[in-house]
């Protein structure tokens, strides 16, 4: 009787250990408890007024507003940049609403936009048991600025149970390089992800679309977080046809979940209003 039963139980652990999917392995690893006290060290420097802008030092001083400068430059704008079409590159009405603008135009009357929504929503499948959707709402201003919501929903049958993960993101993005091809951004926010997990992250992210030739764009992306010391990604690279204000597109979408690593095929459309 014990050979029979040794069997059974052999069988019923492999079959256990088999149904667990690569989402419930990413949503594990997202809250298993990690051990945050290594040899945590604290360090202090004061001066003796309590002033941390001045260092005391005139040259240290000086070096530190040209590289504050510097910096403003690289991510902001530079003052060579102010005499540039760039500087007062409009948003366009939608991509290629002319010919050689993308998502940007200079000097116009009548094509352009203080204000522009992109909603775009691509299917994501990387085998028949690992599918989802990705949402993505776009809100641009001020003609550099932009907040970016991202709803990814991924769907995964396991042993004839469909296990289910939602990752949120937002961010406010800042387009620093706006001219009629390229357009390149980057931006700070916030990650949470739902179902078992319930945690939020800080996030950044960077991204760039090149407008080829009318009506094809490359889009890639990329959107990094940490949850219990764990990373999450999210990277695009899509190729885009535009008709007027819609567009679809396809292309190769990766997450990294925790330990889980999921390549996707994409295929989505899109609309500028």
């Amino acid at each position: 009787m014990k050979a029979p039963f040794v069997v059974f139980i052999f069988l019923f652990s492999a079959t256990c250990f088999s149904q667990e999917g690569k989402l419930d392995k990413a949503k594990k690893s997202l809250t298993e408890e990690t051990d945050t006290n290594i040899g945590y060290t604290q360090s202090t420097s004061t001066s003796t007024n309590g002033n941390i802008i001045s260092s005391g030092n005139i040259f240290i001083d000086i070096i530190g507003t040209i590289a504050f400068y510097l910096s403003y430059g690289i991510l902001i704008e530079s003052p060579p940049e102010m005499n540039t079409k760039m500087h007062g590159a409009e948003i366009s009405e939608y991509p290629f609403k002319i010919a050689k603008s993308g998502n940007y135009l200079y000097t116009d009357s009548t094509n352009y936009k203080l204000t522009r929504f992109d909603i775009s929503n691509n299917f994501i499948v990387e085998s028949k048991n690992l599918y989802g959707n990705d949402l993505n709402i776009d809100f641009r201003f001020f003609k550099r600025m932009g907040i970016e919501v991202d709803y990814l929903q991924l769907f995964e049958k396991v042993g004839g149970i469909t296990d289910k993960l939602s990752i949120y993101s937002a961010l406010v993005n800042y387009h620093r390089v706006r001219t009629q091809r390229v357009d390149f951004w980057f931006g700070l926010g916030a990650m949470y992800v739902g179902n078992t997990v319930k945690k939020v992250g800080f996030s950044y992210g960077i991204g760039g679309e090149w407008f080829i030739k009318k009506p094809i764009s490359l889009l890639v992306s990329y959107k990094g977080s940490s949850i219990n010391q764990q990373s999450i990604n999210k990277t695009k690279i899509l190729l885009k046809y535009h008709l007027k204000n819609y567009h679809i597109s396809t292309g190769y979408q990766h997450y990294t979940i925790g330990v889980t690593s999921i390549n996707a095929f994409s295929l989505g459309a899109g609309a500028s209003f």
